[in-house]
């Protein structure tokens, strides 16, 4: 399936997953999914399930599965899950369909088949226009927002709420926000917001904390962790204001896998000076100021035309790994430093003492 789709806004009641992004997960240990929440697990077994009917072969016998099912063997769903073993996959399938997020049967006592069918499969996703079948390592799958709010209100009538860290990986996902007028930034790339923020994407160790149910410490270590990883970029700024999260890939899921290739080699391109300013006249020298922070509103005087620049950070290399840009705005129109304009005095004089004279 394509990904007809341009932006990512606040108010879309389900996000995108990338099933190649979603399947590393599955088939790497690099990240723990012990936790009371069980987000992982539950995104795990809709990105499984088929948008159309379909027969499946396991073994000499043939099965139909319909919208919102999947017919697999007891064997792969550990793996599927991220659990130890079939019994912790019984367990947790029992768990889901007790809260209601799905039914299953099991069709083979010898074999060990299963079936499971989502709830509210057609509420969710049939209306969407989607009539493929669902290729398993390819395309992307959809995810409620309602269903994850609900999972989470299950979560907390058990006891405490705890993500694993799988869970705070597809948390971040989920709620990343691209091309959104009432989220600042994410028309430069995509940024984790969250309902409550007040269209500022700025999030802090101490909010992710309470959210997560972990502490600060532990919410740092994971931070540095998945960016490391290559899973996201940061834009920090200072004091406790907190730093914007950009996942890694979202673009490659919007816009298709040829997004924004860019070589270094071009300079031209990576400063976007060509599309930014036009032609320029062939005696003007363009001064380029490469920053470590946000220039101040100075740097850009009033009715002065704006440049905008863009350095591209480029992530260690690792499956996530994509440039991402960095926003800064300058100035053609340089203000005159005030020592031209004459209202630098310079160091003060150093008087003459008596005993000088």
């Amino acid at each position: 399936m394509a990904c007809m789709q341009q932006r990512q806004l606040v108010c879309f009641p389900k996000s995108r997953v990338h099933k190649k992004w979603f399947r590393y997960f599955n088939d790497h240990k690099d990240f723990h999914n012990e936790g009371s929440l069980h987000l992982f697990s539950l995104m795990a077994l809709y990105s499984y399930a088929c948008f159309r009917s379909n027969y499946r072969q396991i073994g000499m016998q043939r099965y139909l599965e319909g919208p919102g099912q999947w017919i697999c063997k007891l064997s792969a769903l550990p793996r599927i899950l991220r659990v130890h073993s079939k019994a912790c996959a019984r367990e947790l399938m029992d768990y889901f369909q007790d809260a209601g997020f799905l039914e299953y049967e099991i069709l083979n006592e010898e074999t060990e088949v299963l079936r499971y069918t989502i709830s509210d499969w057609k509420r969710h996703c049939v209306h969407l226009e989607y009539n493929y079948y669902s290729y398993k390592g390819s395309g992307f799958f959809f995810f409620p927002l309602p269903v994850g709010r609900q999972l989470v209100r299950h979560s907390k009538a058990q006891g405490s709420v705890q993500f694993s860290e799988l869970d705070a990986i597809m948390d971040l996902w989920l709620h990343t926000i691209l091309n959104d007028e009432t989220v600042q930034g994410s028309e430069y790339m995509p940024v984790v917001y969250y309902a409550n923020m007040k269209g500022k994407p700025l999030l802090s160790y101490s909010y992710l904390a309470k959210r997560w149910g972990w502490s600060k410490s532990r919410v740092g270590r994971f931070i540095l962790k998945i960016e490391e990883a290559g899973l996201i970029s940061r834009v920090s700024f200072s004091s406790s204001r907190g730093s914007i999260i950009s996942p890694c890939r979202f673009r490659e899921m919007i816009y298709g896998e040829d997004c924004e290739k860019l070589q270094i080699q071009k300079l031209g391109e990576i400063l976007g000076i060509a599309k930014a300013t036009g032609q320029l006249e062939s005696d003007r020298n363009i001064l380029v100021d490469v920053q470590t922070g946000v220039p101040s509103e100075k740097a850009v005087s009033p009715g002065a035309r704006t440049l905008k620049i863009q350095v591209f950070q480029v992530p260690p290399s690792s499956f996530f790994a994509r440039p991402v840009p960095l926003i800064f705005y300058s100035s053609l129109d340089w203000e005159e430093s005030e020592l031209k304009a004459g209202l630098y005095r310079g160091p003060p004089k150093h008087r003459k003492t008596k005993e000088g004279i």
